[in-house]
């Protein structure tokens, strides 16, 4: 008789709802009436009553599941993160150097880090305060410059007239004349002189740009050029206060002009991180008094600054698509372009090479926020290292865990939270230390840095904290808690060959990291020590300069004649503007017989006055230098070696040559110096003779009389200068100004990468107890059997030192490309020899001996009888 069986389906619906504690008993009695029923009744209603049997049993008293007899506590109630702070508190106390260890590696980075974001932070703030940054543009010209575009931010004046007429996208436009060209304003009141960096701009400037007015509106401060606006700091330091100031008289003066100007408007100090940075404002209608708009080019480039406020909703590319042939169309000028930048980035992207942005400041910031990560990786590193490295301690305690019902889940919480409270911990002991660094690291950098706890910093802070937790408790966590329980209640630990070569990959990142910095640091160091040695081609020690204001403008050779006889003056001269340049295009104006027109040479021009070349040392190759005893000299000009070699010029002396119109003949070559920095190739240069053109006053001081002959020189400029500040500077200082960032780059440099070694230290350190640790029986053995201290030394520091080798092996082609790639940047550059690399390496083996020296010593001296006893 075939066996008959009930419905599968009806089964089903009773094991999938049916409480487990109940199901058996159901299933066994509905079975046991659907056999007898299926004597009586037949398999097909026997089948029909099982199902209907089946179904009223799914009521909610036979469903309802029975709670678990060991309840399932959540990692993140109370309970549970009491537990675990305080395991994770007794166990930082009870391995104290583990925990020294850790806090110190992972304090070091995060100070690092800290100190780099909040330098990063203000650097991306630059120029992000204004209301209408959204609408802030500047306006950039390219430029022909032989087979290359030039491209800088000096337009032409006419400009802030013209583009908010032809171009419907633009709400207003701003004008200003270059900061470059003021080395100070005197500015007097109620018989008080002092010095004030200023500047002239039109009529809009606080309508664009977002400089508080403490007194006075914006629609009106500078619309009458017979008004001045003045910050709040020089409102404080003339009259005592900004209320006080407003409608006072004073009076600027630059050079030979001045007026008397009444006081209309008083600004908030611009912040720090400003590219704007004055302390007085003129109107530019005042400049048409010095220099009048009628005498301008009407040309699309020129001196000015010009910012363009676009109207809301505007398109900024189909401006820029209008300006691209402006200056054909408007100006007939088709060698030059016409584009806009947003003014809040150009302080970050200020440079361009051959018409495509090529990078600028932003490059040191990427540079920085590089140096941050792989520094936190290394302290991270170590955090895993050396938490690999005491697992021995917790393989009890997760086999126990374990074995309780503990999941690996569980156990991977716990040990991330006890890596996050780490991180919590130290970064309360880096933001100390940082707040005690401070000041000193913002006299490095030059900064105003300060420890604000906004809410932007501290969601910054709670990222870095989570983060660093995260990445350094992650390996040891998922290590820790994969242990089998029943091993690791025996307090045994299974090392797979990965574990190990992702520990010994680790220390190669950061020694192959220790290299680099190293390197980079010699590299950096050697290339500053290059560009202060180099010979610039003029002296500038003891070159002391400051500008000519009223009867020195106007009676030069008078008041030079008179300096000359000071005590202590070896020479003095006059310039129209510093001998160090900043790189611009210059000028294209200038025809000599057998030019070829096709050429695009373009001259830095200078007017100077007699006695310049002898008092800045530059020396000649041919001719001579001016001279008061040749009346022709009125018309002569000196070359530079580029200059004539450009040109094909051979027996150039007294060769004629047209300067903007004005024929002029060559009477000197003067030796090719740097009036660039080091970071561009000399280029051709012409000395003209034009004493009534010069600003600058330019004086030889003796060697070791530097002190005494200048306040001999300040006493003699307020007799013969009465009422005006006496503010000069010293040309080896703009020489180095040059460099700062280089010179900031290699200070920071040096400190970043002696941290880097010093975390990295602590990581091999880790890895060297861990090492020995996990070899005590072996070493117990090995001397048991006979081997000395200095072989079991030596077999310990073997691994490591192959470990180092490698890093150096892999940083040093790695290091050789970066510094490769910095010092493109620099035309005149040292050379990086081999020895470099030789004793990077050499250092870092060095280094990495006197580390693990400890460790292997202690692991070789250790009583055998003490690691075997156990056997």
């Amino acid at each position: 008789m075939p066996e008959h069986r009930p419905p599968r389906w009806a089964d089903y619906l009773l094991e999938k709802f049916v409480n487990p504690r109940f199901l058996e008993d159901i299933q066994g009695n509905l079975e046991e009436i659907f056999l007898r029923r299926t004597r009586e009744v037949g398999v097909a209603r026997a089948r029909r009553e099982y199902a209907w049997a089946a179904v009223r049993h799914l009521t909610p008293y036979f469903t309802q599941k029975s709670p678990s007899p060991y309840p399932t506590v959540s990692n993140l109630s109370p309970a549970m993160l009491n537990h675990y702070l305080t395991n994770a508190l007794r166990h930082f106390a009870k391995n104290r150097q583990f925990t020294f260890l850790n806090a110190v590696g992972l304090a070091t980075g995060l100070i690092c880090t800290l100190l780099i974001y909040l330098w990063v932070a203000d650097e991306l703030a630059f120029d992000r305060f204004h209301e209408k940054g959204a609408r802030l543009y500047k306006v950039m010209v390219h430029e022909k410059g032989g087979a290359k575009l030039v491209t800088s931010d000096g337009t032409g004046g006419i400009l802030r007239v013209m583009l908010p007429k032809d171009i419907p996208e633009v709400e207003m436009a701003v004008s200003t004349t270059p900061p470059a060209w003021f080395q100070k304003f005197s500015l007097s009141a109620d018989g008080r002189t002092v010095s004030a960096a200023g500047n002239f701009v039109s009529a809009d400037y606080f309508k664009a740009f977002s400089f508080p007015l403490i007194q006075g509106s914006a629609q009106s401060v500078l619309t009458d050029k017979n008004t001045v606006t003045i910050s709040e700091q020089m409102a404080v330091r003339l009259f005592g206060s900004a209320e006080k100031a407003m409608n006072q008289l004073v009076e600027w003066k630059w050079q030979a002009f001045s007026r008397k100007c009444q006081v209309t408007g008083v600004f908030k100090d611009q912040p720090h991180n400003s590219s704007e940075q004055s302390e007085l404002l003129i109107p530019l209608s005042a400049w048409d008094d010095i220099l009048p708009q009628s005498s301008m080019p009407n040309t699309a480039t020129g001196p000015f600054r010009n910012y363009l406020v676009l109207r809301p909703g505007a398109d900024a590319q189909l401006l820029e698509a209008k300006l691209a042939d402006y200056a054909k169309k408007r100006f007939n000028d088709p060698n030059a372009t016409l584009f806009i930048q947003k003014y809040a980035d150009s302080y970050l992207y200020g440079q361009y090479e051959n018409g495509i942005q090529s990078g600028g400041r932003i490059e040191y910031v990427r540079l920085f926020i590089a140096i941050a990560v792989f520094i936190l990786l290394i302290a991270c590193i170590n955090f895993m290292n050396l938490s690999t490295a005491k697992a021995s301690v917790r393989v009890k305690e997760v086999g126990v865990k374990k074995a309780l019902g503990a999941g690996r889940a569980t156990l991977v919480f716990q040990f991330l939270g006890e890596s996050i409270l780490m991180s919590f911990m130290t970064l309360l002991m880096a933001l100390g230390v940082v707040w005690l660094a401070l000041p000193y690291f913002n006299t490095i950098t030059n900064k105003q840095l300060t420890l604000h706890f906004s809410g932007q910093f501290i969601a910054a802070l709670a990222a870095i904290m989570l983060l660093t937790g995260l990445l350094a408790g992650s390996y040891p966590a998922l290590y820790l808690s994969r242990f089998n329980p029943a091993l690791t209640l025996k307090g045994k630990l299974l090392h797979g060959m990965s574990e190990l070569w992702v520990r010994k990959g680790l220390v190669v990142f950061q020694f192959a990291v220790s290299v680099i910095f190293i390197i980079s640091v010699v590299v950096v160091y050697k290339q500053i020590d290059y560009v202060q040695s180099k010979d610039p081609g003029y002296e500038k020690e003891n070159i002391v300069y400051f500008e000519m204001e009223g009867r020195a403008a106007t009676q030069t050779e008078a008041f030079l004649a008179r300096l000359k006889t000071l005590p202590g003056v070896v020479n003095a001269s006059s310039i129209q503007q510093k001998i160090v340049l900043p790189a611009f295009l210059p000028s294209a104006g200038v025809r000599w017989d057998g030019k070829n027109e096709k050429d695009e040479i373009r001259f830095y021009k200078m007017p100077v006055n007699y006695g310049l070349t002898e008092t800045l040392g530059i020396r000649m190759v041919a001719g001579r230098s001016f001279s008061k005893d040749f009346g022709s000299d009125t018309t002569a000009v000196i070359l530079n070696e580029t200059a004539i070699r450009q040109m094909g010029i051979t027996d150039p002396i007294g060769k004629q040559v047209m300067i903007d119109g004005w024929k002029t003949h060559i009477v000197g070559v003067a030796q090719d110096f740097h009036f660039n920095s080091l970071h561009e190739t000399i280029k051709p240069f012409i000395f003209r003779l034009s004493p009534k053109e010069t600003m600058l006053a330019t004086i030889k001081i003796q060697a070791g009389h530097v002190p005494a002959t200048l306040a001999q020189i300040q006493d003699f400029y307020a007799s013969f200068n009465p009422g005006y500040a006496f503010d000069y500077d010293f040309l080896d200082r703009d020489y180095q100004i040059q460099y700062a960032s280089e010179r900031l780059v290699a200070q920071l440099a040096r400190y970043f990468a002696a941290l880097a070694i010093w975390i990295s230290c602590l990581g091999l350190f880790g890895l060297a107890a861990f090492t020995a640790e996990r070899r005590r029986k072996e070493i117990g053995v090995r001397k048991v059997l006979g081997a000395t201290t200095g072989s079991v030394v030596t077999m310990l520091s073997r691994e490591f030192l192959v470990l180092v080798t490698i890093a150096i092996a892999v940083g040093c082609p790695l290091a050789w490309w970066l510094t490769q790639r910095w010092l493109d940047h620099f035309a005149y550059r040292t050379t990086i020899g081999a020895g470099i690399f030789v004793g990077a390496g050499l250092a870092t083996i060095i280094i990495t001996l006197a580390t693990i020296s400890f460790q292997s010593v202690r692991a070789a001296l250790t009583n055998p009888t003490q690691s075997l006893k156990s056997e």
